[in-house]
Order: C-alpha cells, then structure tokens, then sequence
C-alpha cells in the first residue's frame, strides 16, 4: 500500500509539473540586457574663432576692415568671393588677389 501511495503521489507529481513544463515553453525565453555600449562623444564642430587683425608700422595703423574696404573700394571686376591680402609696409601696400585671378595694388 506504501508503494500505492507513493507511485500516486509521483504521477501525480509528474502530471503537474508537465502543464507548467509545457507553459513554460511557451512563454518566451527571457530577454538578456545587454550592457549599453561605451559611446564615445562625437567631435564638436567648433566654429572658426574670429580674427581682428591690425597692421602697426612706423606710427601708422591699419586694421583688417580697413585693408578689406580700401579693396572693395578700388575693385570694378566681378563679386568678390575670395579675397587674399598680403601686406608689404616696406612698400607702404597691401597687394590683393581676388577670387584667385583678378590681382592689385592699394597704398597704404
């Protein structure tokens, strides 16, 4: 009767735990988290710095507008798009190249 009683008692053990054997098939497999990435931070664009530039020679000063406007002032070509200027005080003048072709001379 012993035997009875515990063959009973272990079906009965095994028909429960099927239905949940089988439920728990049918759920899905728990989702593993995985550890964010590192992220690293993107290179900020940095605007270019803003540059004042002043010419000082032999108690003359120049600034930058100064030289841009004496240019804009002599120049009867195209728009002006690109301006190079390159400053000789030796000569007492800035010499220009615009848009890469058009060249001149403004006396300091």
């Amino acid at each position: 009767m012993a035997l009875r009683k515990k063959a009973a008692a272990t079906a009965a053990a095994e028909t429960t735990a099927a239905p949940a054997a089988q439920e728990a098939e049918k759920k899905p497999a728990a989702k593993t988290r995985k550890a964010p990435a590192k992220r690293t931070p993107a290179a900020k664009k940095t605007a270019a710095p803003q540059v004042s530039l002043t010419l000082q020679y032999m108690g003359k000063e120049l600034s930058q507008e100064d030289m841009v406007a004496a240019v804009k002032a002599q120049w009867t070509g195209e728009e002006i798009k690109t301006l190079a200027l390159y400053v000789k005080p030796e000569d007492q003048a800035v010499y220009y190249v615009v848009n890469g072709e058009g060249s001149g001379k403004v006396d300091l």
